[in-house]
């Protein structure tokens, strides 16, 4: 049997087919869950659990498990993917996208009306006394976030170091946190592109904790890294090559038509959240990187405060961090046209772009990854990969905190001639505390924004 052969078999074992009640009820579950679904990943996959497994449900324990499990592994918000999944499982490739397209719509709907309100009324006092709290507090969420993961992600290889933390017991694999270290110092330094960072990483991890696999393949392993190596030196010298060639393409047919493409916003944009989406791996926060880096950095659409924002806004909603994205089309349109309509298609294609992957590794990459999950060589990358992840999310956050912590006119910390405000540093602090505590995000932004106007306008 081929390789192609034996992925269609695995996806027969688990793909169902559609039927128009079986879409009905696909649609009816998944919009209930993108409008009750607060809490996060962890509140998704539980209620799918719960209402989706079991004699009367859409399939066993053991299916969801392994579902739960590759989901894990791919690139995109696991619990989005996992909603993906069910739908595949009860109705096939038109039940994936039911059920992705009716667990996003109440979130997205939710960025989109919020998007409006702050771009048509952030100039007002009280929106931003509102904002002048939420800033820290999402910083906070960000640093809660990435010990969780790096808590989980430093402990995959063997215990190098154990010892309790805020009320945690620890196991730290030191190969894995160097990778963790050297992700950050680089994100902060350098900026780097996030998948390089994240193929370095992978590629780093499988020679420390697979150097009896390296050395048996060592002839594929050198082709392989000098392959890597020249298309490293090509990319670090991409301004030199495209201006040395750019000219001969320009006059071109086909450089004209890259040129005149990638010269279209839209397009741009839906290319832009295409390749975010098909690489943000261990979950939405991966975006971070990505969206600081050069939605913030390269190409300007938005101000680092504004994206802050826009991932207090991904939060108060019950859907997916990666809906965010939404917030970034939505200001790239509205500055570009002047008009709501015009932006909210641009929340839409950025929307688009960056959960299509989802649907595309579910549907078609899935029966592949199922064959290849329990492969040492694949873990160890993956181990390498997330350790990196968490080092790229902590890195990225390190600039927007400047901002976040940035002292504004009127308040305490201007009052006192301090570098930061003492105010805003001191609910980041808080909200770590508490977010690490099981706290859920939404409270503590509408709690950290009522306070942060509470200082704002008494103070």
């Amino acid at each position: 049997m081929s390789e192609a052969e034996a992925g269609e078999a695995t996806a027969r074992e688990y793909r169902g087919t559609s039927s128009p009640a079986g879409l009905l009820e696909i649609a009816r579950f998944f919009l209930k869950l993108g409008v009750v679904g607060f809490g996060g990943p962890l509140v998704h996959i539980a209620m799918m659990e719960d209402e989706l497994v079991g004699e009367d449900g859409w399939t066993d324990q053991s299916t969801f498990i392994e579902g739960l499990a590759i989901c894990n592994m791919l690139p995109g918000p696991a619990s989005t993917q996992l909603g993906i999944f069910m739908g595949w499982v009860r109705g096939g490739n038109l039940g994936a996208l039911v059920a992705g397209a009716t667990f996003m719509a109440p979130t997205f709907a939710i960025v989109v009306a919020l998007s409006y309100v702050y771009f048509a009324f952030g100039e007002l006092p009280s929106v931003q006394a509102f904002f002048y709290g939420v800033n820290p507090v999402v910083i906070g969420l960000i640093a809660g976030a990435a010990y969780s993961m790096g808590h989980s992600a430093l402990a995959e290889g063997r215990a190098d170091m154990q010892f309790a933390f805020g009320g945690e017991s620890w196991s730290v694999d030191l190969r894995l946190l160097a990778l963790l270290s050297g992700a950050l110092v680089a994100t902060v330094a350098l900026a780097p592109n996030p998948v390089v960072e994240f193929a370095v990483a992978g590629a780093v991890a499988v020679a420390l904790f697979r150097p009896d696999w390296v050395r048996a393949n060592v002839r594929g392993v050198t082709v392989g890294a000098a392959a890597a190596l020249l298309a490293g030196v090509a990319y670090a010298l991409r301004d030199r090559i495209a201006g040395a060639f750019g000219s001969r393409l320009a006059g071109g047919v086909v450089g004209g038509a890259v040129a005149a493409l990638w010269g279209n916003l839209w397009v741009k944009l839906l290319l832009f959240m295409l390749y975010t989406g098909s690489f943000i791996f261990g979950g939405g926060l991966v975006l971070i990187p990505f969206i600081e880096t050069y939605v913030v950095g390269g190409f300007g659409w938005l101000t680092a405060t504004e994206f802050v924002d826009g991932i207090a806004i991904g939060q108060l909603t019950p859907g997916p961090v990666v809906m965010t994205t939404a917030f970034v089309g939505y200001k790239l349109m509205l500055d570009t046209y002047g008009t709501v309509g015009w932006a909210v298609a641009g929340a839409f294609v950025a929307t688009f772009g960056a959960f299509a992957p989802s649907f595309v590794f579910i549907t078609g990459a899935f029966p592949y990854v199922a064959r290849v999950r329990d492969s040492a060589v694949v873990r160890a990358a993956l181990n390498g990969i997330n350790a990196a992840v968490v080092g790229a999310i902590v890195g990225a956050t390190v600039a927007l905190a400047a901002d976040a912590f940035a002292v504004v006119d009127g308040t305490p910390g201007a009052l006192a001639g301090l570098p930061l405000d003492p105010v805003r540093v001191g609910l980041a602090a808080a909200t770590l505390v508490l977010f690490t505590r099981d706290v859920d995000a939404a409270y503590l932004i509408v709690g950290g924004g009522a306070l942060g106007a509470g200082v704002f306008f008494l103070l």
